[in-house]
């Protein structure tokens, strides 16, 4: 990048986390799924929290983390989410977390690209960055998946979804990763995977939104290996691309960071078309967190840096898809790790998990 740009912190908010051998015995969670999927729970907001306030604390936190660089000057604020935000419509929820954060002089925007949407935002942060347009952004995403609308257990395909808020501030200014490369790619041809075979609806529907039957009926329609061997497709050339930007082998990393799913979908959507074992990314720890909405590689980033999972010199791949069929890949080197006291990926595990 001929401009630098630079992580200069990042940080999360998530609640305490409920069992998913306790949601199997009472019904909520197949035990099929919870066999294939390797889950062993899932953060939850148990109270009135609404979401756009998770995303404003997950943002203090990084703002004052980036408070040596940045002071409390943003120029750029994107919002990434998958779900409800709090309103139903007529409303943006980026503007709401400007005003909590008292940056009133950022330009707020949202991003709704599905679980690559905090990647997205990545992405167009970079891109205020280096145009010149800002010195310093923030990404926040943040969602809560709940009954009546959405099924956290049982709705999506290898996937089970936790609540939660992340934040990341970029700057030119300095930070403890350089962003050596992002690109984003958009395979069209698989945006049915998302939509369904449903007419267009003229105003919400008061339903439970059933993330597994647009997929069905898309597989029925083409056939699962013409989607995987399309998905697969479109991961192997952005990441290429990335890597030819960087100058950089996929053998180079020491970590790679992908969306947090089920161990079965992880294995056939991104490790096997990489090339790449677990023991490079957090699936571990994506075990406890299940999916963040759009914040899974944002939250995994700050994990990083807060467990000292990296260390001066690593070379971090972060890897994302979603809705659209959307894809992002980032270079990351670590320059330096800050010692941040607070763990801010930590949170209150039920009493039948341990790490």
């Amino acid at each position: 990048m001929s401009t630098p740009v630079y992580i200069t912190s990042a940080a999360a908010w998530i609640p305490p986390a409920e069992s998913a051998k306790e949601a199997v015995a009472d019904g909520r969670y197949a035990a099929e799924d919870f066999e294939e999927n390797k889950m062993v729970c899932l953060p939850v907001v148990a109270d009135e929290t609404s979401v756009p306030d998770m995303a404003a604390f997950a943002g203090r936190r990084a703002l004052d983390r980036a408070a040596h660089v940045v002071g409390g000057r943003l120029d750029a604020l994107v919002h990434a989410s998958v779900y409800h935000q709090g309103r139903d419509y007529c409303w943006t929820s980026a503007p709401y977390i400007q005003r909590e954060l008292a940056v009133t002089g950022a330009f707020a925007v949202n991003v709704q690209q599905l679980s690559n949407g905090g990647m997205v935002a990545m992405d167009l942060a970079v891109s205020q960055l280096q145009s010149g347009r800002a010195s310093s952004a923030m990404v926040t995403t943040a969602d809560r998946f709940c009954l009546p609308g959405m099924d956290r257990w049982r709705g999506a395909y290898g996937i089970v979804l936790g609540d939660g808020a992340t934040a990341m501030v970029l700057s030119t200014a300095g930070g403890f990763a350089r962003v050596h490369a992002i690109a984003s790619y958009t395979d069209a041809s698989l945006e049915p995977l998302h939509r369904g075979s449903h007419p267009f609806t003229t105003s919400p529907q008061p339903k439970v939104d059933d993330l597994r039957e647009p997929k069905k009926s898309y597989l029925a329609r083409v056939g699962k290996e013409s989607v995987l061997q399309r998905c697969e497709v479109a991961l192997q050339e952005l990441v290429r691309s990335v890597l030819q930007q960087s100058g950089h082998t996929l053998d180079d990393f020491a970590k790679i960071l992908m969306p947090n799913m089920g161990h079965g979908l992880m294995d056939v959507q991104f490790l096997k078309p990489l090339g790449i074992s677990a023991d490079r990314s957090l699936m571990d720890w994506g075990r406890y967190t299940g999916h963040l909405g759009a914040g899974d590689l944002t939250a995994g980033v700050a994990r990083l840096v807060e467990k000292k999972l990296v260390r001066e010199g690593d070379l971090v791949l972060l890897a994302s898809a979603g809705g659209g069929y959307s894809l992002t890949a980032a270079v990351l080197e670590i320059e330096s790790v800050p010692h941040w006291p607070e763990a801010t990926t930590d949170f209150p595990l039920p009493a039948d998990v341990t790490e």
